[in-house]
């Protein structure tokens, strides 16, 4: 059983979402649709610096529902330094929420 969204929508439930997040701060622009596009993020790196990633690239957008909870799963990538990062941006829509997960980050 699926969760629903504010539109009547259903989820289907993905079972546990089990890979490591760190909290982010998300500067986001909405589509004229009233789609949310992540554009920035800022998070604290292992050492305690706060980093910010900036031109990110969304290369799709799923979603999806983790024990239930309504969840919007960006994959993404940013190039700096001539290589490129993959990561997974998550919107927890019901406590208005962004979690970053690193490709190869998983528990």
């Amino acid at each position: 059983m699926g969760a629903e969204t504010s539109e009547g929508r259903r989820y289907t439930d993905d079972g546990r979402l089990s890979r490591r997040q760190t909290e982010i701060a998300c500067g986001v622009w909405f589509t004229s649709t009233g789609n949310a596009m992540p554009k920035m993020i800022k998070y604290r790196d292992e050492d305690g610096i706060i980093r910010q990633i900036d031109h990110i690239h969304v290369v799709n957008l799923e979603k999806k529902s983790y024990g239930g909870r309504p969840i919007q799963e960006y994959r993404c990538s940013v190039v700096y330094g001539n290589r490129e990062y993959l990561f997974r941006l998550y919107y927890y829509a019901e406590s208005c929420r962004w979690k970053l997960s690193w490709e190869g980050w998983e528990d």
